[in-house]
């Protein structure tokens, strides 16, 4: 039986393990090799892999930051046409191949990618069965630094700064911090695009200066990961110098405008040093020299040190020379001091995945943005921003006059103004929360007529609507606007309302172009869709705005609604839905003068054959059908009654003259608009003089009123 202990290391293994094997099977089980080509060096899973962190990465060597890369992998499955694998576009990385399946059975893309040392998590995202699957990729380089001392004879108090030559200087982390060691400190720092290592002597004597350099981007040696250059050693020797080198306890003081107190700080103490008395500051030692700062003496403390009033008047960095203590024009002592203006934001910029750098402050909830600020003495700045989340990361870039932050926005954010603060004080500058207006698909649009309800999206033909056009609405289903995750914001519209008649002619046109639709109550911002541009999420009634309303149309009128996002709030973007419907008639009625002629004629009880009829007149109510499902298609056939004329144009003194009264069937050609056509009769009557009835068939030539 297992003790507990036992249990809790075996539950321990368990889930070691476990998550080892979870690390590793996202992509392995996948495909049976993997490789990376970057410039002539192919690098292969199964023979490069590191572990880093529990997790399985290819790694692969670059030279310069933005390498081209041909990939390959081998589906784990015996038929690759059975596993459909999708190259999905990122911000690490620009396609240049898309993924595809080669004969030799393994799939292929080749990529470029954006800024290896910029990105924190290298990898190419692939969907599969519509699930996202990520393949960690390693990248390092082989990093050279060194400084090149030349004289190396260092004075007490004055910094010498050395740049630090690199063969890939953009790898490298600088560290604007001064480090105290027993005979010296030390920094670097990056400007204008180079890096420079300073170094400040504390003592006399000969020293031994140790440069560390840490770098962004590993590189491996025996397999194993490094990010720190092997230590180089440089020997100094440092010297006193000519005038008393006094040392304040700060090396570095803000200069806020309008503080006319002046700074206390603590110096070195010197006999020579006048208590009650006020010092000037100056760069040179030379007479008329410009003021840097005044230094007023208070008293003399008991750690050997004497509390002063600093007042500063001008910058200075400790990279540009001495300071003097004057008294009058004599220099006294030297000294040395960053005096530096307050951290100050002076531009702020917005990047979002897959976009470019913009000027601008506005944010939008849910989204995660990265934010440059520009300014100066932002290095010394703590930012913090208010109820967002900082996801930035060490290797974002930071230095005295640019500061990057990764940045989340709830997105039930309730602010609509984010303060960025430094420390505990506000900046002045903040983030301006704004609401999505990216324009939806009409799907949640639906219109009524008196008919079936449809979606404005879907509407793909002509709606054809037997009857009377009831009142003609707008509903909108507000819920279906903002999902969960995906939000698009208040939704304005424009409505073009267009009445047309039977002939295509316009008679009335209305626009209505104040119409704002709200996200429902299952949006995550419902509370913020209250401003004064209101909601009309009411259903809008189209016979509210028309002279003609639609249950007052004729036969075949249209009824056009023309519904698009409004372009002045979407910029030109947007959807555009247009929707007919019309008055549908299957039934129409018309009166007919036909001329027949050549009539056959067959009377009922009268034995033999008729021959053909001379030219009679015939005048005919009718009824004609229009075909079902489309627009005044008439059928090519019409049934009627009225009165035939038998040879009522024939002048012949033995022509059988006589007036019948008849049903008739009739077959005519279907276009449009003919005021002359040529049908064929077909049909029965009853002749009133002889007393008879008769069947006949034959043509004649209308004439349509």
């Amino acid at each position: 039986m297992l003790n507990v202990k036992s249990t809790t290391l075996l539950l321990m293994l368990f889930l070691l393990f476990s998550k080892e094997f979870y690390a590793q099977s996202s992509f392995v089980d996948h495909f049976s090799s993997l490789s990376i080509q970057v410039d002539t060096n192919t690098f292969n899973f199964e023979e490069d892999k590191i572990n880093v962190q529990g997790i399985w990465k290819l790694p692969f060597e670059f030279r310069n930051t933005s390498p081209v890369a041909l990939i390959k992998m081998t589906p784990t499955g015996d038929d690759p046409l059975n596993e459909i694998y999708e190259l999905l576009p990122s911000r690490d990385y620009t396609m240049m191949d898309s993924l595809t399946l080669r004969v030799e059975g393994h799939y292929q893309c080749k990529i470029r990618f954006n800024n290896l040392l910029n990105d924190q998590f290298v990898g190419l995202k692939l969907r599969h069965k519509g699930a996202v699957l990520e393949i960690p990729f390693l990248p390092f380089t082989h990093t050279y630094a060194t400084i090149y001392p030349g004289n190396t004879e260092l004075y007490i108090g004055e910094e010498k700064k050395f740049e630090l030559i690199s063969d890939q200087i953009d790898n490298i982390v600088p560290h604007p911090l001064w480090v105290k060691k027993d005979n010296y400190e030390f920094r670097s720092y990056q400007s204008e695009g180079k890096i420079y290592v300073s170094i400040l002597p504390t003592k006399s004597g000969q020293i031994e200066f140790e440069l560390p350099v840490e770098l962004y981007r590993p590189t491996i040696e025996s397999n194993e990961l490094t990010y720190q250059l092997p230590t180089q050693k440089f020997k100094f020797q440092v010297k006193g110098s000519r005038l008393k080198f006094l040392q304040f306890d700060d090396k570095q003081v803000i200069w806020e405008h309008g503080n006319k107190n002046g700074i206390e700080l603590q110096i070195d103490s010197h006999r020579s040093l006048e208590m009650n008395k006020t010092y000037r500051v100056e760069d040179t030692d030379e007479k008329g020299g410009p003021l840097i700062a005044e230094l007023f003496t208070v008293r003399r403390l008991s750690n050997d040190k004497v509390l002063c009033m600093f007042r500063p008047y001008n910058f200075h960095r400790i990279s540009d020379g001495y300071l003097f203590i004057k008294d009058g024009d004599q220099a006294k002592f030297i000294t040395n001091i960053n005096i530096l203006p307050e951290p100050e934001i002076k531009k702020v910029s917005i990047l979002r995945e897959g976009g470019t750098w913009i000027n601008s402050r506005q944010i939008y909830p849910g989204e995660t943005v990265e934010v440059r600020l520009e300014g100066e003495g932002l290095s010394r700045a703590k930012f913090r921003f208010e109820d967002l989340i900082d996801m930035s990361t060490d290797s974002i870039l930071q230095n005295d006059v640019i500061s990057h932050y990764l940045l989340k926005v709830p997105i039930d954010i309730r602010k609509k103004s984010i303060n960025i603060f430094n420390g505990n004080s506000k900046t002045g500058i903040t983030l301006d929360i704004q609401e999505y207006k990216k324009p939806r698909k009409l799907d949640f649009v639906i219109i009524e007529y008196g008919g079936i309800p449809v979606i404005a999206s879907e509407v793909g033909q002509p709606i054809l609507h037997n009857g009377t056009i009831g009142d003609v609405n707008l509903t909108f289903d507000a819920e279906h606007i903002d999902e969960a995750f995906k939000l698009y914001g208040k939704q304005y519209l424009e409505l073009e309302v267009r009445i047309k008649d039977e002939n295509n002619r316009l008679i009335e046109k209305q626009i209505i172009d104040d119409i704002v639709i709200c996200p429902g109550s299952n949006s995550p911002r419902s509370f913020s869709y209250t401003s004064p541009d209101g909601c009309m999420n009411s259903e809008i009634s189209i016979n509210d705005y028309l002279s003609n309303k639609t249950h007052s149309l004729d036969n075949w009128s249209t009824v056009e609604l023309i519904l698009k996002h409004r372009k002045n709030v979407y910029g030109g973007r947007g959807y555009t839905e247009r929707i007919e419907i019309i008055k549908e008639r299957q039934v129409t009625f018309d009166v007919d003068l036909s001329i027949p002629a050549g009539l056959i004629i067959k009377k009922v009880g009268v034995p033999g054959f008729p021959g053909l009829s001379g030219i009679s007149l015939s005048m005919l109510a009718q009824f004609s059908f229009y075909k079902k499902g489309e627009i005044q298609k008439l059928r090519p056939y019409k049934v009627g009654a009225g009165f035939l004329a038998k040879n009522a144009f024939n002048f012949n003194p033995d022509a059988e003259r006589d007036l019948g009264i008849v049903i008739l069937g009739s077959v005519y050609p279907t276009k449009k608009n003919r005021k002359f056509s040529f049908p064929l009769y077909a049909g029965m009557g009853y002749f009133l003089n002889e007393d008879k009835f008769f069947y006949l068939i034959g043509p004649g030539v209308r004439i349509n009123f």
